[in-house]
């Protein structure tokens, strides 16, 4: 099977020395978009959204290996789905200040000093609890989600995800013992982001 990044490169002709951060910002794009989409079906299989939808295509969201890293980044995301304070707090985001808290989150969780994969998914899946709720109630609203949610990934997450050797490596953090723990404590920092923000 054909890496993506193998792919990209014969794409768009490009070094590959001078093309990584330009592979992992693409595969990163085609990551959010799958990850948003199948948590919104999973909630919602009748919900009318598409790749294009989220500024993408079947194409790019269909990858095998796309595919393939979504599935393991979805089991921490299950986890997440049944943290039942989480979804309380995230049903009272409003969405009239999207970006700011989106912002505040992302300041919140994606550390670099201590960025996890557990807190990845996690900021991953609020983008995904924020397009759901943009869909039944201001639609207008997903693309720029999802843009901004991006920006925040590629400013914080890809520089971790190159150290660590690529968005592959998601495979043995699976297999670990701890990585359900991870998951659980990265919830509760959301939740606290949440709530002091409504605090404040």
């Amino acid at each position: 099977m054909e890496s993506f990044s193998r792919r990209v490169d014969a794409e768009h002709g490009a070094a590959a020395s001078g093309s990584v951060n330009r592979i992992l910002d693409k595969q990163s794009e085609a990551l959010v978009r799958r990850f948003v989409l199948e948590t919104i079906l999973e909630e919602d299989p009748q919900s009318q959204l598409s790749p294009e939808d989220l500024g993408g295509t079947r194409k790019e969201i269909d990858d095998p290996s796309v595919k393939e890293i979504c599935k393991s980044l979805k089991k921490i995301g299950d986890e997440l789905n049944r943290n039942v304070e989480l979804q309380h707090v995230i049903e009272t985001v409003p969405l009239d200040n999207i970006r700011e808290v989106l912002r505040k989150v992302a300041e919140g969780i994606l550390v670099s000093d201590g960025l996890n994969w557990g807190r990845i998914v996690i900021f991953l899946y609020f983008s995904s609890r924020l397009v759901f709720k943009a869909l039944k109630n201001l639609r207008s609203m997903i693309q720029p989600i999802i843009n901004w949610s991006l920006d925040l990934i590629r400013a914080r997450v890809i520089p971790w995800i190159e150290q660590q050797g690529g968005w592959e490596t998601i495979y043995s953090y699976i297999g670990t013992p701890t990585w359900q723990t991870f998951a659980a404590f990265s919830a509760g920092l959301i939740t606290g982001v949440l709530v002091i923000m409504r605090l404040t």
